[in-house]
């Protein structure tokens, strides 16, 4: 603010300390400079008012005023005449912006009509200054206030309102439009969601086959490791035999020797089944995941397909979906249960001892 800033504070304030010790003989001086010093203290009692309705004045006269204000001194005449003139103008533009419903107080409102009413008795240079002031600078104020650019837009309102009905008409055709392309894509990115989960499963039952794949060929290397182990020890045996030569008396011993190879080839023969059980199992489950996997490319439009044709006739597809979506098990009834041939075992062996 103008008048609120710390160097023009010291200017007003030195301006009312030499006018107040004043004395002057010429009587024209003397009212000229109390009506000066009523003027000033008003504005130094309320320097951000002053400021804020007086911008006219602080633009064209601001720094001259103040300058008056400081170098004025005591018991002197010089200078009066020029802050009489720039008291009065800066009084009448804080009357002109002074606010609707609103007046000077009752001592600068006489203030202002005492120096009116005087200005025909004073010289012609002063008389001019305050006529200006009470009748061409309002004139001044209204024409800069109608030519300031916020006015300009301000009346200019109406035809900005339209303009912006017009906008938001158009915005809001554009949002429907929007509105519409969104719900497109969002249609599609739900199909692209579901995709993408059918994708994740087929990926899972993808990784499940790649296991049992695995699972299988180690099952088919354990049944030829557990084939050439049953036939090694018949084999040997047969070896043994045959070059081995064969003295009178030893039927029964050959029989007895043959006790341990029997069982081996026994409980080998035990392990290849669980093992050939084991391998079956696997075939079956690679089936039943690769029977998924393919069912994973198609079940989205089946599912859309079953919800319309099922609204007629509930039972329609039926029959395809216990062909499609039944599993394949395998059949577990005729192989060796885990300990069957353990109780095989020992049944042999108490027959032997029972013998």
């Amino acid at each position: 603010m103008f008048f609120s800033s710390e160097s023009n504070i010291r200017a007003v304030n030195s301006f009312i300390q030499q006018a107040s010790i004043s004395m002057l003989e010429d009587d024209v001086y003397k009212i000229r400079l109390d009506r000066s010093l009523e003027i000033i203290k008003s504005i130094n009692k309320n320097p951000e008012g002053w400021s804020e309705r007086c911008r006219f004045n602080i633009h064209w006269i601001g720094d001259k005023f103040i300058d008056g204000l400081s170098s004025y001194r005591a018991n002197s005449i010089e200078g009066i005449d020029s802050i009489y003139t720039n008291c009065y103008r800066f009084l009448c533009e804080f009357d002109f912006f002074i606010g609707a419903g609103k007046e000077l107080s009752f001592e600068l409102g006489a203030l202002k009509s005492s120096i009116q009413n005087d200005a025909l008795k004073l010289d012609s240079a002063i008389s001019s200054q305050i006529v200006y002031a009470s009748y061409v600078m309002p004139a001044n104020l209204i024409k800069e206030f109608l030519n300031n650019q916020d006015i300009e837009v301000i009346s200019t309102f109406n035809e900005k309102v339209e303009e912006s009905k017009q906008l938001k008409s158009q915005w809001d055709l554009e949002i429907v439009e929007k509105e519409s392309s969104v719900n497109d894509l969002k249609s599609k990115l739900d199909e692209y969601k579901i995709g993408f989960n059918f994708v994740g499963l087929y990926k899972g039952f993808n990784e499940l086959a790649d296991k049992k794949e695995i699972e299988r060929k180690f099952l088919i290397k354990s049944l030829l490791g557990l084939g050439f182990l049953i036939l090694l020890p018949l084999l040997i045996q047969f070896g043994v035999s045959l070059f081995r030569p064969s003295p009178p008396g030893t039927a029964l011993f050959d029989l007895f020797s043959l006790m341990p190879l029997i069982s081996i080839e026994i409980i080998l023969v035990y392990f290849f089944r669980i093992v050939l059980h084991n391998y079956k199992s696997a075939k079956t489950q690679i089936v039943q995941i690769e029977l998924r996997k393919t069912l994973c490319q198609f079940i989205q439009s089946y599912a859309q397909y079953a919800s319309t044709i099922k609204k007629n006739d509930a039972t329609a597809l039926e029959k395809f979906e216990n062909l499609i979506f039944s599993g394949i098990m395998p059949d577990s009834e005729k192989l060796p249960a885990t300990f069957d041939g353990i109780d095989q075992l020992s049944s042999f062996f108490k027959n032997v001892k029972g013998s």
